[in-house]
Protein backbone atom coordinates (compact mmCIF):
# COMPACT_ATOMS: atom_id res chain seq x y z
CA UNK A 1 0.00 0.00 0.00
CA UNK A 2 1.74 3.89 -0.78
CA UNK A 3 2.11 5.90 2.15
CA UNK A 4 0.17 8.92 3.37
CA UNK A 5 1.97 12.18 1.45
CA UNK A 6 2.11 14.64 4.20
CA UNK A 7 2.51 18.82 3.02
CA UNK A 8 5.79 18.71 5.05
CA UNK A 9 6.94 15.94 3.00
CA UNK A 10 6.78 17.65 -0.09
CA UNK A 11 9.39 20.34 0.80
CA UNK A 12 12.18 18.52 -1.12
CA UNK A 13 10.51 19.26 -4.27
CA UNK A 14 10.28 22.85 -3.19
CA UNK A 15 14.00 23.08 -3.31
CA UNK A 16 14.30 20.99 -6.47
CA UNK A 17 11.85 23.48 -8.16
CA UNK A 18 12.33 26.62 -6.54
CA UNK A 19 15.94 26.48 -3.88
CA UNK A 20 18.17 24.56 -6.55
CA UNK A 21 17.33 26.94 -9.88
CA UNK A 22 17.82 29.83 -7.99
CA UNK A 23 21.01 28.83 -6.45
CA UNK A 24 22.19 26.94 -9.62
CA UNK A 25 21.68 30.60 -11.31
CA UNK A 26 23.47 32.85 -8.58
CA UNK A 27 26.31 30.43 -8.32
CA UNK A 28 26.64 29.76 -12.67
CA UNK A 29 26.91 33.32 -13.11
CA UNK A 30 29.37 34.55 -10.49
CA UNK A 31 31.76 31.37 -11.75
CA UNK A 32 31.29 32.43 -15.23
CA UNK A 33 31.94 36.70 -14.04
CA UNK A 34 34.61 35.41 -11.85
CA UNK A 35 36.16 32.57 -14.79
CA UNK A 36 35.41 35.02 -17.56
CA UNK A 37 33.33 31.95 -19.50
CA UNK A 38 31.94 32.70 -22.90
CA UNK A 39 28.38 32.38 -23.75
CA UNK A 40 28.21 28.67 -24.91
CA UNK A 41 26.12 27.16 -26.71
CA UNK A 42 25.62 29.83 -29.51
CA UNK A 43 21.67 31.19 -29.59
CA UNK A 44 19.16 29.76 -30.60
CA UNK A 45 21.15 26.55 -30.36
CA UNK A 46 21.30 27.29 -26.69
CA UNK A 47 17.15 26.92 -26.47
CA UNK A 48 16.96 23.49 -28.03
CA UNK A 49 19.61 22.05 -26.43
CA UNK A 50 18.80 22.86 -22.86
CA UNK A 51 15.12 22.14 -23.48
CA UNK A 52 15.58 18.89 -24.82
CA UNK A 53 18.40 17.89 -21.71
CA UNK A 54 15.52 19.47 -19.12
CA UNK A 55 12.78 17.04 -20.49
CA UNK A 56 15.12 13.82 -20.17
CA UNK A 57 15.71 14.97 -16.97
CA UNK A 58 12.23 15.64 -15.79
CA UNK A 59 11.59 12.09 -17.34
CA UNK A 60 14.04 10.18 -15.31
CA UNK A 61 12.95 12.08 -12.22
CA UNK A 62 9.38 12.39 -11.72
CA UNK A 63 9.05 8.23 -13.97
CA UNK A 64 11.50 7.12 -11.03
CA UNK A 65 9.72 8.57 -8.78
CA UNK A 66 5.93 7.42 -9.41
CA UNK A 67 7.39 4.07 -10.37
CA UNK A 68 8.98 3.83 -6.58
CA UNK A 69 5.75 4.89 -5.29
CA UNK A 70 3.20 2.63 -7.25
CA UNK A 71 5.85 0.07 -7.59
CA UNK A 72 8.25 -0.02 -4.13
CA UNK A 73 4.96 1.58 -1.72
CA UNK A 74 7.74 4.18 -0.76
CA UNK A 75 9.33 8.25 -0.78
CA UNK A 76 12.72 8.87 -2.72
CA UNK A 77 13.16 10.10 1.12
CA UNK A 78 12.32 7.39 2.86
CA UNK A 79 15.36 5.92 4.12
CA UNK A 80 15.73 9.27 5.77
CA UNK A 81 11.99 9.08 6.83
CA UNK A 82 11.10 5.67 7.47
CA UNK A 83 7.03 5.84 7.91
CA UNK A 84 7.74 6.30 4.07
CA UNK A 85 10.62 3.91 3.29
CA UNK A 86 10.09 1.50 0.22
CA UNK A 87 8.20 -1.90 0.96
CA UNK A 88 9.60 -3.35 -1.80
CA UNK A 89 12.81 -3.60 -3.55
CA UNK A 90 12.42 -2.08 -7.04
CA UNK A 91 14.26 -3.77 -9.91
CA UNK A 92 11.97 -3.27 -13.13
CA UNK A 93 11.25 -0.76 -15.24
CA UNK A 94 13.52 2.06 -15.62
CA UNK A 95 15.55 1.03 -12.09
CA UNK A 96 16.82 -1.92 -14.42
CA UNK A 97 19.19 0.17 -16.17
CA UNK A 98 19.95 2.40 -13.05
CA UNK A 99 19.95 2.30 -9.64
CA UNK A 100 19.56 5.80 -8.99
CA UNK A 101 17.45 7.22 -11.90
CA UNK A 102 16.27 9.87 -10.11
CA UNK A 103 19.33 11.04 -8.85
CA UNK A 104 20.72 11.02 -12.56
CA UNK A 105 17.54 12.59 -13.89
CA UNK A 106 17.01 15.84 -11.18
CA UNK A 107 20.76 16.42 -11.75
CA UNK A 108 20.49 17.03 -15.76
CA UNK A 109 18.45 19.69 -14.36
CA UNK A 110 20.94 22.51 -13.82
CA UNK A 111 23.13 20.97 -16.68
CA UNK A 112 19.68 21.62 -19.12
CA UNK A 113 19.29 25.35 -17.17
CA UNK A 114 22.77 26.60 -17.69
CA UNK A 115 22.82 25.07 -21.40
CA UNK A 116 19.78 27.81 -22.12
CA UNK A 117 21.22 30.71 -20.15
CA UNK A 118 24.64 29.93 -22.34
CA UNK A 119 26.25 29.86 -18.91
CA UNK A 120 28.90 27.22 -19.13
CA UNK A 121 28.88 27.88 -15.12
CA UNK A 122 26.03 26.64 -14.33
CA UNK A 123 26.09 23.69 -16.96
CA UNK A 124 29.14 21.94 -16.08
CA UNK A 125 29.52 23.30 -11.92
CA UNK A 126 26.62 22.75 -10.48
CA UNK A 127 25.52 19.45 -12.18
CA UNK A 128 29.01 17.96 -10.63
CA UNK A 129 28.29 19.21 -7.55
CA UNK A 130 25.13 17.99 -6.78
CA UNK A 131 25.93 14.33 -8.16
CA UNK A 132 28.78 14.31 -5.67
CA UNK A 133 26.20 15.29 -2.72
CA UNK A 134 24.06 12.79 -3.77
CA UNK A 135 26.48 10.08 -4.19
CA UNK A 136 27.86 10.43 -0.43
CA UNK A 137 24.39 10.34 0.34
CA UNK A 138 23.45 6.96 -1.43
CA UNK A 139 26.51 5.79 -0.77
CA UNK A 140 26.95 6.49 3.18
CA UNK A 141 23.36 6.45 4.33
CA UNK A 142 20.64 4.86 1.53
CA UNK A 143 22.33 1.95 0.58
CA UNK A 144 23.53 0.51 4.17
CA UNK A 145 20.35 1.04 4.76
CA UNK A 146 19.30 -1.27 1.61
CA UNK A 147 21.47 -4.08 2.10
CA UNK A 148 20.63 -4.39 5.73
CA UNK A 149 16.43 -4.56 4.78
CA UNK A 150 16.73 -6.54 1.64
CA UNK A 151 20.21 -8.71 2.12
CA UNK A 152 20.94 -10.72 -0.59
CA UNK A 153 17.97 -9.65 -3.20
CA UNK A 154 19.92 -5.90 -3.00
CA UNK A 155 23.50 -7.18 -3.42
CA UNK A 156 22.18 -9.52 -6.27
CA UNK A 157 20.68 -6.27 -7.52
CA UNK A 158 23.61 -4.02 -6.98
CA UNK A 159 26.19 -6.68 -8.41
CA UNK A 160 24.31 -6.40 -12.19
CA UNK A 161 22.88 -3.01 -12.31
CA UNK A 162 25.17 0.45 -12.47
CA UNK A 163 24.76 3.15 -9.53
CA UNK A 164 24.04 6.02 -11.68
CA UNK A 165 24.77 5.87 -15.96
CA UNK A 166 23.10 2.66 -17.46
CA UNK A 167 25.02 0.87 -19.67
CA UNK A 168 24.21 2.04 -23.23
CA UNK A 169 24.12 -1.52 -25.46
CA UNK A 170 21.24 -2.17 -22.45
CA UNK A 171 19.61 1.29 -22.83
CA UNK A 172 19.63 0.76 -26.60
CA UNK A 173 18.72 -2.95 -27.08
CA UNK A 174 16.05 -3.51 -24.71
CA UNK A 175 14.19 0.15 -24.00
CA UNK A 176 14.73 2.68 -26.40
CA UNK A 177 14.74 0.24 -29.89
CA UNK A 178 11.66 -1.54 -28.59
CA UNK A 179 9.98 2.29 -27.29
CA UNK A 180 10.19 3.92 -30.77
CA UNK A 181 8.58 0.27 -32.52
CA UNK A 182 6.16 0.35 -30.23
CA UNK A 183 5.36 4.37 -30.37
CA UNK A 184 7.28 5.17 -33.90
CA UNK A 185 4.10 6.92 -35.36
CA UNK A 186 4.23 8.86 -32.46
CA UNK A 187 7.84 9.43 -31.88
CA UNK A 188 7.86 10.40 -35.47
CA UNK A 189 5.08 12.96 -35.49
CA UNK A 190 6.83 14.85 -32.43
CA UNK A 191 10.22 15.14 -33.68
CA UNK A 192 9.10 16.70 -37.10
CA UNK A 193 7.08 18.48 -34.99
CA UNK A 194 9.58 20.01 -33.04
CA UNK A 195 12.21 20.14 -35.91
CA UNK A 196 9.24 22.34 -37.61
CA UNK A 197 9.76 24.23 -34.39
CA UNK A 198 13.78 24.67 -34.87
CA UNK A 199 13.29 25.61 -38.61
CA UNK A 200 10.60 28.20 -37.82
CA UNK A 201 12.66 29.70 -35.12
CA UNK A 202 15.21 30.45 -37.47
CA UNK A 203 13.63 31.36 -40.53
CA UNK A 204 11.43 34.35 -39.17
CA UNK A 205 14.56 35.68 -38.20
CA UNK A 206 15.64 35.40 -42.28
CA UNK A 207 15.73 38.84 -44.65
CA UNK A 208 11.93 38.02 -45.86
CA UNK A 209 10.04 40.08 -48.23
CA UNK A 210 8.85 42.71 -46.39
CA UNK A 211 5.05 42.77 -46.96
CA UNK A 212 3.63 44.40 -43.16
CA UNK A 213 0.94 46.90 -43.97
CA UNK A 214 -2.03 46.97 -41.78
CA UNK A 215 -4.01 45.30 -43.90
CA UNK A 216 -2.12 42.09 -44.47
CA UNK A 217 -1.53 42.14 -40.77
CA UNK A 218 -5.51 41.88 -40.00
CA UNK A 219 -5.66 38.97 -42.54
CA UNK A 220 -3.04 36.88 -40.36
CA UNK A 221 -4.95 38.15 -37.26
CA UNK A 222 -8.45 36.42 -38.46
CA UNK A 223 -6.44 33.78 -39.61
CA UNK A 224 -5.26 33.15 -36.24
CA UNK A 225 -8.85 34.19 -34.77
CA UNK A 226 -9.39 31.24 -36.91
CA UNK A 227 -7.17 28.79 -35.71
CA UNK A 228 -8.48 29.60 -31.87
CA UNK A 229 -12.02 29.48 -32.26
CA UNK A 230 -11.78 25.65 -33.93
CA UNK A 231 -9.37 24.80 -31.51
CA UNK A 232 -11.97 26.05 -28.65
CA UNK A 233 -14.64 24.29 -30.46
CA UNK A 234 -12.56 21.18 -30.67
CA UNK A 235 -11.77 21.40 -27.30
CA UNK A 236 -15.56 21.53 -25.51
CA UNK A 237 -16.63 18.82 -28.29
CA UNK A 238 -14.10 16.29 -28.69
CA UNK A 239 -16.13 13.43 -29.55
CA UNK A 240 -16.94 15.42 -32.40
CA UNK A 241 -13.49 15.79 -33.87
CA UNK A 242 -12.08 12.83 -33.11
CA UNK A 243 -9.75 11.00 -35.81
CA UNK A 244 -10.80 7.31 -35.01
CA UNK A 245 -14.43 6.18 -35.63
CA UNK A 246 -14.98 4.09 -32.23
CA UNK A 247 -17.63 6.47 -31.00
CA UNK A 248 -19.16 3.49 -28.90
CA UNK A 249 -17.08 4.12 -26.20
CA UNK A 250 -18.87 7.00 -25.44
CA UNK A 251 -21.37 5.48 -24.20
CA UNK A 252 -22.10 3.94 -20.78
CA UNK A 253 -21.43 4.34 -17.14
CA UNK A 254 -17.64 3.96 -17.63
CA UNK A 255 -16.78 6.56 -20.03
CA UNK A 256 -17.06 10.28 -18.59
CA UNK A 257 -16.33 13.59 -21.12
CA UNK A 258 -13.75 11.21 -23.52
CA UNK A 259 -11.64 9.56 -21.30
CA UNK A 260 -13.13 5.89 -19.83
CA UNK A 261 -13.51 6.36 -15.64
CA UNK A 262 -10.46 4.47 -15.07
CA UNK A 263 -7.56 4.79 -12.78
CA UNK A 264 -4.54 4.15 -15.59
CA UNK A 265 -6.57 7.38 -16.95
CA UNK A 266 -6.29 9.87 -13.50
CA UNK A 267 -3.35 11.52 -15.31
CA UNK A 268 -5.04 12.73 -18.14
CA UNK A 269 -8.20 14.49 -16.40
CA UNK A 270 -8.50 16.84 -13.59
CA UNK A 271 -11.64 17.01 -11.21
CA UNK A 272 -13.65 20.17 -10.37
CA UNK A 273 -16.27 20.41 -8.10
CA UNK A 274 -16.90 16.32 -8.36
CA UNK A 275 -16.68 16.41 -12.25
CA UNK A 276 -14.31 15.40 -14.36
CA UNK A 277 -12.27 17.08 -17.20
CA UNK A 278 -9.99 15.85 -19.95
CA UNK A 279 -6.75 18.54 -18.83
CA UNK A 280 -5.21 18.84 -22.38
CA UNK A 281 -9.01 19.41 -24.31
CA UNK A 282 -9.69 21.78 -21.41
CA UNK A 283 -6.00 23.37 -21.35
CA UNK A 284 -5.92 23.77 -25.12
CA UNK A 285 -9.48 25.82 -24.73
CA UNK A 286 -8.15 28.25 -21.34
CA UNK A 287 -5.10 28.56 -23.73
CA UNK A 288 -6.87 30.28 -26.98
CA UNK A 289 -9.33 31.87 -25.06
CA UNK A 290 -6.73 33.46 -23.69
CA UNK A 291 -4.63 34.30 -27.08
CA UNK A 292 -7.77 35.41 -28.33
CA UNK A 293 -8.25 37.86 -25.77
CA UNK A 294 -4.64 38.92 -25.36
CA UNK A 295 -4.54 39.41 -29.65
CA UNK A 296 -8.00 41.87 -29.59
CA UNK A 297 -6.70 43.99 -27.02
CA UNK A 298 -3.01 44.28 -27.97
CA UNK A 299 -1.72 43.49 -24.39
CA UNK A 300 1.96 41.68 -25.04
CA UNK A 301 3.74 41.06 -21.55
CA UNK A 302 6.97 40.61 -22.56
CA UNK A 303 9.86 42.32 -24.90
CA UNK A 304 9.20 40.90 -28.41
CA UNK A 305 12.24 38.79 -28.61
CA UNK A 306 12.15 37.72 -24.92
CA UNK A 307 8.60 36.85 -25.67
CA UNK A 308 9.15 35.18 -29.01
CA UNK A 309 11.89 32.28 -27.34
CA UNK A 310 9.88 32.14 -24.53
CA UNK A 311 6.72 31.31 -26.70
CA UNK A 312 9.21 28.57 -28.31
CA UNK A 313 10.22 27.25 -25.08
CA UNK A 314 6.47 26.70 -24.06
CA UNK A 315 5.53 25.19 -27.52
CA UNK A 316 8.61 22.59 -27.46
CA UNK A 317 7.17 21.58 -23.79
CA UNK A 318 3.86 21.41 -24.78
CA UNK A 319 4.40 19.15 -27.67
CA UNK A 320 6.83 16.65 -25.89
CA UNK A 321 4.71 16.46 -22.52
CA UNK A 322 3.53 13.18 -23.71
CA UNK A 323 7.11 11.92 -23.21
CA UNK A 324 7.00 12.89 -19.39
CA UNK A 325 5.37 10.47 -17.12
CA UNK A 326 3.42 13.67 -15.68
CA UNK A 327 1.02 11.57 -13.17
CA UNK A 328 -0.85 14.88 -12.64
CA UNK A 329 -3.98 16.24 -14.29
CA UNK A 330 -2.74 19.75 -13.59
CA UNK A 331 0.51 19.71 -15.07
CA UNK A 332 -1.36 18.42 -18.27
CA UNK A 333 -3.62 20.71 -18.04
CA UNK A 334 -0.76 23.87 -17.70
CA UNK A 335 1.17 22.49 -20.04
CA UNK A 336 -1.76 22.69 -22.85
CA UNK A 337 -2.49 26.18 -21.53
CA UNK A 338 0.84 27.19 -21.57
CA UNK A 339 1.60 25.36 -25.73
CA UNK A 340 -1.53 28.01 -26.78
CA UNK A 341 0.20 31.03 -24.86
CA UNK A 342 3.21 30.04 -26.74
CA UNK A 343 1.80 29.81 -30.27
CA UNK A 344 0.50 33.44 -29.76
CA UNK A 345 3.31 34.98 -27.83
CA UNK A 346 5.88 33.65 -31.30
CA UNK A 347 3.00 34.94 -33.45
CA UNK A 348 2.57 37.99 -31.96
CA UNK A 349 6.16 38.79 -31.68
CA UNK A 350 6.74 38.51 -35.70
CA UNK A 351 4.27 41.10 -36.56
CA UNK A 352 5.45 43.36 -33.32
CA UNK A 353 9.38 42.97 -34.98
CA UNK A 354 7.76 43.66 -38.18
CA UNK A 355 8.55 40.47 -39.51
CA UNK A 356 6.77 39.52 -43.17
CA UNK A 357 3.50 38.97 -44.14
CA UNK A 358 5.07 35.58 -45.89
CA UNK A 359 6.73 35.01 -41.99
CA UNK A 360 3.54 35.45 -40.61
CA UNK A 361 1.48 32.66 -42.66
CA UNK A 362 4.37 30.02 -42.77
CA UNK A 363 3.69 30.26 -39.39
CA UNK A 364 0.02 29.94 -38.54
CA UNK A 365 0.87 26.90 -41.26
CA UNK A 366 3.10 25.56 -39.38
CA UNK A 367 1.22 26.04 -35.72
CA UNK A 368 -1.59 24.09 -37.76
CA UNK A 369 0.91 20.85 -38.01
CA UNK A 370 1.33 21.03 -34.66
CA UNK A 371 -1.63 21.27 -32.92
CA UNK A 372 -2.41 18.49 -35.45
CA UNK A 373 0.76 16.81 -33.77
CA UNK A 374 -0.11 17.61 -30.17
CA UNK A 375 -3.74 15.97 -30.72
CA UNK A 376 -2.33 12.72 -32.35
CA UNK A 377 0.00 12.35 -29.78
CA UNK A 378 -2.15 12.21 -27.35
CA UNK A 379 -4.96 10.02 -29.10
CA UNK A 380 -1.59 7.49 -29.61
CA UNK A 381 -0.86 7.95 -25.55
CA UNK A 382 -4.52 6.65 -24.85
CA UNK A 383 -4.16 3.71 -26.93
CA UNK A 384 -0.48 2.96 -25.28
CA UNK A 385 -2.18 2.85 -22.08
CA UNK A 386 -4.87 0.72 -23.11
CA UNK A 387 -2.73 -1.65 -24.81
CA UNK A 388 -0.72 -2.40 -21.94
CA UNK A 389 -3.30 -2.52 -19.17
CA UNK A 390 -4.07 -6.51 -18.68
CA UNK A 391 -7.61 -5.40 -16.80
CA UNK A 392 -10.87 -7.43 -18.82
CA UNK A 393 -12.52 -3.99 -20.29
CA UNK A 394 -14.43 -3.49 -23.50
CA UNK A 395 -13.60 0.63 -23.74
CA UNK A 396 -10.70 0.48 -25.29
CA UNK A 397 -8.82 3.43 -27.56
Amino acid sequence: MQPRIEPSQLIVYIFIFVAAPTLTFFIGSWLDTSLGFPLSPPFPLNIFTGMCVMIIGLNLGIKSTRQLYHAGFGLPWGEAVHSVETQRLVVNGIYRYSRNPMVLGYSLLPMGMGLMFQSIGMAFSITPMVLALNYLIVKTREEPRLAERFGDEYHAYKEKTPFLFPKPSLLIRDYLFPYVSSHREQVGYVLLAETSLLVTSLLVFQDLPEIGTTFFSSIADLFFIFICFVGIVAGLFPRYCSFTSKTDRYKGESVEGHHPNCAFFSGHVVVVNGRRYCAGCSGLVIGASLALLGLLTGFYPFDTLIGFWFGVLLVGLGLAQHFIDLGSGWIHLWLNIGFVIGDWLMFKAIQLINFSFLASIYFLAVTIFWIYTRIRASQWTHVSVCRDCDVDCLIRF
